[in-house]
């Protein structure tokens, strides 16, 4: 008991206790008493740091000697691995210091900086969604997106409540992102001052928390998300379970980009020191002497990624159903929708013997409310891709990202809006430019591009699928399809056979 009892007072106050202090704990009660009052101290200790300081390694180091002493104690069996114990303290105390922001205190302008980034806002994915749903002259962001109108009338009454339950799973302050709530932690990882501040810059794997599913992102390591139904999950392990789907969903997995399989991260080229615009580096930064015979002239208005991309992920026709009733037998097979609290709240509804009532989070201001958000795709494509004319003057590479089918079934079983894709006489759509990160040093076949079936095979099935509304683009005009087709290309190609 003498040596328990010094050992704690020890780490806790850095130096032995007197004889006297020893003497005044002997009696157990007044030993317990003595325990809690010294851990009480220490806890409103950090947390006051976590209030009024910046972090502070000394003060982090000492929490982490109190929590591995109390979990990996000799004076009682070991409960976690000594690496494990020192990694959980670790995380408590960072917690503690850094929920209260303390990276404003040197960070001042980065936080001002931050409001207005587009991780912050989310104003471009909010607005392009709201106006493809009929909504004019939207201008809205993470923090304005208003409640969705109580009663539902059409399509673009229930937008606002798709994206808040839906779409809206990955921001700064999301729990399933960054449980600390410090803004600054979303992306970056703590550091203790200038010397270590390569510490903070983003790692991979805190991009791909968000870029990942049918959005850039977790294409560079190769993965393409599996259909919906059951019967796409694969592969089995031995004991006969599906894999852990730490996404919400699986992946096929294709061809990895270059970039990745030669060690370059997210942030080798999403940053300010390759392009001012870090979020649109372009390749001419790194990639300099470009082969004149490989890059002709006539392909100069031609994107990079329009070439070197091998695959893209295009997802076709969306089709959402909000039901407001227990109906959840008919979602057996298609509990997994890229939506892991979805997908909990489905296996745990058909288990039980009485239905819970239909109930779903807004990933906004974290509150159940009534109804859940039920999605599918008609079918999903890696191989074609439609080739439009951008704003820019490139010809670049489109894939579908909003082409709905809106269903709403109430409370009461009424099919308020059953599959409806227009609103205002428009199609609820939009084509847009995307850049996948599929990049190899080998460009695609000439054939790729000249006899694309999206452009001239008339007898494509669901052609009407694979072309639609483009946003800040437009197809390629006659001329264009014409050229591709011409004497001078058949001449061109003909050299490299003959």
């Amino acid at each position: 008991m003498r040596r328990l009892v010094f050992s704690f007072w020890f780490l806790v106050f850095g130096k032995a206790p007197r004889s006297q202090s020893i003497e005044a704990v002997k009696n157990v009660r007044k030993f317990y008493l003595f325990v809690i009052l010294s851990a009480a101290k220490n806890l409103f200790t950090f947390i006051m740091l976590g209030f009024f300081a910046a972090l502070r390694m000394t003060a982090i180091g000492k929490f982490t000697e109190i929590i591995t002493f109390f979990t990996a104690s000799p004076y009682k069996k070991r409960i976690l691995k000594p690496n494990i114990s020192k990694s959980a303290a670790i995380l408590v105390a960072l917690t503690l210091t850094l929920n209260a922001n303390s990276c404003i205190k040197c960070h001042s302008n980065k936080m001002q900086e931050c409001k207005s980034n587009i991780h912050f806002t989310l104003k471009k994915a909010i607005n392009t969604t709201r106006k493809t749903f009929g909504i004019k002259d939207s201008n809205i962001t993470l923090q304005t997106l208003p409640l969705p109108p109580k009663v539902i009338k059409e399509p673009k009454d229930l937008v606002d409540d798709l994206l808040r339950r839906k779409c809206l799973r990955c921001h700064l302050t999301s729990q399933t992102v960054n449980p600390t709530q410090n803004l600054c932690l979303a992306c970056h990882n703590p550091h203790k001052n200038r010397a270590d501040s390569y510490k903070a810059k983003p790692a991979q794997g805190k991009c791909l928390k968000c870029h990942n599913g049918e959005f850039i992102g977790s294409d560079y390591l190769g993965k393409f998300p599996h259909d919906y139904d059951k019967s796409y999950r694969s592969p089995l392990d031995k004991e006969g379970f599906y894999p852990q789907s730490k996404d919400g969903i699986d992946y096929h997995y294709l061809a990895q980009d270059i970039h990745h399989k030669k060690g370059l991260t997210c942030t080798s080229c999403h940053n300010k020191k390759i392009a001012k615009n870090w979020l649109k580096p372009k390749c001419t930064a790194c990639h300099k002497n470009l082969s004149a015979k490989n890059h002709k002239s006539y392909h100069s208005k031609i994107s990079c990624t329009a070439c070197h991309a091998s695959w893209m992920v295009n997802s076709y026709n969306l089709n959402l159903l909000r039901d407001d009733t227990p109906n959840y037998k008919q979602w057996k097979r298609l509990t997994k929708q890229f939506d892991p609290k979805l997908e909990s709240f489905l296996i745990n509804a058909l288990k039980s013997k009485t239905p819970p009532p239909p109930k779903s989070l807004d990933y906004l201001d974290n509150k159940e409310k009534s109804g859940i958000w039920y999605s599918g795709w008609k079918f999903k494509r890696w191989e074609n891709f439609w080739l439009v004319n951008s704003k820019y003057g490139k010809i670049e590479l489109a894939k579908p990202m909003f082409q709905y089918k809106i269903s709403y079934k109430d409370k009461n079983g009424t099919m308020v809006l059953d599959n409806i894709s227009q609103t205002d006489g428009k199609k609820i759509e939009a084509f847009l430019i995307k850049h996948p990160h599929t990049i190899t040093k080998k460009p695609k076949s000439c054939e790729q591009c000249h006899n694309n079936p999206i452009l001239f095979d008339k007898t494509l099935i669901n052609k009407n699928l694979f072309q639609g509304t483009l946003i800040n683009a437009a197809p390629l005009t006659k001329k264009q399809l014409k050229k591709m087709h011409s004497k001078k290309y058949k001449l061109e190609r003909a050299k490299n056979f003959f």
